[in-house]
């Protein structure tokens, strides 16, 4: 895998079990996002510190809304509390200077466009230069907008018109999927980051799998 994210808005994710979490992540040399429950400074923060890559930001409604996420993230713009004695920062072995600068170039801010009100405001939110994805969230972008399922033409058109401010702004784009069938489709309208399913999704196909060759096997035996 390129990435993973850790879902600490609807999984049972507490700050100890993050800690564990982005710990192992590390170990293994993979980048962990959490996909945070709230907007606060302070949670984020913690994230940062305790090694995570960046945040996936739910519910990012407006460009005041992605200014705030970038100031609890951002070393340089004056107002992240700073401490460098985490995993983040070697536990203070690192020059304090070059963490900060590191910090800043390598933490990510995905801003999860997934409301009604944020169409509204796509260009704005696209336009500041912190924002490094409009991660697109299309369960809860369908039922804001009223679709009727995944295949809704409303959908549809609110996908690609995030594809397109992202072009705007040249800000990538990413979408979750819950397998790759739709990614070709989706590649040829600008998205290019995709979150693919999830760890139980992942254990539940394959126990679906390994069932139906069961039953496969014994109807052969007779």
């Amino acid at each position: 895998m390129d990435f993973v994210v850790l879902d600490a808005e609807h999984a049972p994710f507490g700050i100890d079990s993050l800690d564990g979490a982005t710990a192992a992540a590390r170990a293994a040399c993979l980048p962990a996002l959490v996909r945070i429950p709230s907007h606060a400074p302070t949670f984020i923060n913690s994230c940062l510190d305790m090694g995570a890559s960046g945040v996936l930001v739910p519910h990012t409604l407006s460009a005041r809304d992605a200014e705030g996420i970038a100031d609890a993230v951002k070393y340089g713009r004056g107002k992240r509390g700073f401490s460098p004695s985490g995993r983040a920062g070697s536990y203070g072995q690192v020059d304090f200077t070059a963490y900060r600068a590191a910090a800043d170039a390598d933490s990510n801010i995905w801003c999860q466009i997934e409301d009604r009100v944020a169409m509204d405001n796509l260009d704005a939110i696209a336009a500041i230069a912190d924002v490094d994805c409009l991660f697109i969230g299309p369960a809860d972008l369908g039922l804001s907008l009223g679709c009727d399922g995944p295949k809704d033409p409303r959908l549809a058109e609110a996908i690609r018109a995030i594809a397109d401010a992202g072009k705007r702004h040249n800000r990538t784009v990413g979408l979750f999927v819950p397998n790759t069938d739709s990614i070709p489709d989706m590649i040829a309208i600008g998205i290019t980051l995709f979150v693919c399913g999830s760890d139980q999704g992942l254990m539940l196909g394959r126990a679906k799998q390994v069932s139906a060759e069961l039953a496969a096997i014994a109807k052969a035996g007779g």
